[in-house]
């Protein structure tokens, strides 16, 4: 079975631009499980993904697909200045992926930026869209949300990627050295494999100018209200995880995003930020996977389903 660590990269062609992606574990052709598509952070690649949350997954017999945003990582293409874009060329990528895993639809999990991504594919394309797991990420503009700290965001964006960055990640007066362990992690995990047997060099973080229209269409989501109005129009069930001590995307910007959606689980993580799915990333695939496998709590109706006359109880 394929990990983070082996797994083959491929390619694709959807509407012109050559996409990367790698299919993780075991396939899922003739099961009920749909693949699980993961959606990375804002200048992270497919060879950046924490070999523990990965593998984690796979090691239940679930198939994993990730995948490397048009001009991000391995793909070609020029990245889209708008997280609607992103999510357009994502659906241009699935429509020609899908039908070669005999699927019509996927499980979604968008980590920050990904998430993003995730709930304007949802809205564009419910129909391929099973069920959407949505961590350390929040909705666009709207009420009661709260603005992270200028120089978070600052070291967000640095345009030279160093280690900086993981106390924003994992604040360490909680988390300690999780975060040097969690980048060693991911910026090693495909050393063994990199530049042999056709596969390319490793891509680490995003820099340079795709780094300044990456920018651009995460402020631009940040300020957009329409995606923040149609989210209770998702008619999916939803997982929202978050750390209890978010520094990148506040704590209180999952919760309000939960409380959005009409079928959302929430699921707070002690002691951790940002990173809390890599901190505790034996107990989050446990948990992600019994919410797809349909053991977390689901409603019983939601605005886009209203159940017969006569169920809802007694009233005056």
């Amino acid at each position: 079975m394929s990990t983070q660590e082996t797994a083959k990269t491929l390619y694709l062609d959807a509407d012109g631009i050559k996409y990367a992606y790698r299919l993780i574990g075991n396939s899922t052709a003739g099961s009920h499980s749909p693949p699980l598509l993961m959606l990375n952070h804002v200048r992270a690649t497919i060879d950046t993904w924490d070999p523990q949350v990965i593998n984690n997954f796979t090691a239940t017999g679930r198939q994993i697909i990730t995948y490397d945003y048009a001009g991000i990582g391995h793909s070609q293409g020029n990245v889209a200045p708008s997280i609607r874009g992103f999510a357009v060329n994502l659906l241009a990528f699935l429509n020609v992926l899908l039908p070669s895993l005999h699927t019509q639809h996927v499980d979604v999990l968008g980590f920050s930026m990904g998430g993003y991504v995730a709930q304007q594919l949802a809205l564009d394309a419910p129909n391929v869209v099973n069920k959407l797991v949505l961590s350390g990420t929040g909705p666009s503009l709207g009420a009661d949300l709260q603005r992270p700290m200028n120089e978070v965001q600052s070291t967000v964006f640095n345009p030279t990627p160093d280690t900086s960055i993981l106390p924003a990640f994992f604040p360490p007066f909680t988390t300690g050295d999780e975060g040097l362990a969690w980048l060693n992690r991911s910026v090693g995990s495909r050393q063994g494999v990199a530049g042999k047997n056709g596969e390319p060099a490793i891509a680490s973080f995003t820099s340079g100018e795709a780094l300044v229209k990456l920018t651009q269409a995460y402020l631009t989501w940040d300020a957009d209200p329409v995606p923040y109005s149609l989210l209770q129009t998702i008619q999916k069930d939803a997982l929202v995880t978050s750390g209890d001590n978010d520094l990148i995307v506040p704590t209180q910007n999952s919760f309000v995003l939960a409380r959005q959606l009409s079928r959302a689980n929430y699921v707070m993580f002690p002691s951790s930020g940002h990173g809390h799915l890599f901190q505790y990333a034996g107990y989050f695939a446990k948990v992600v996977g019994e919410f797809l496998d349909g053991k977390l709590p689901t409603v019983p109706f939601s605005a886009g389903q209203v159940p017969p006359f006569g169920t809802y109880g007694n009233y005056n």
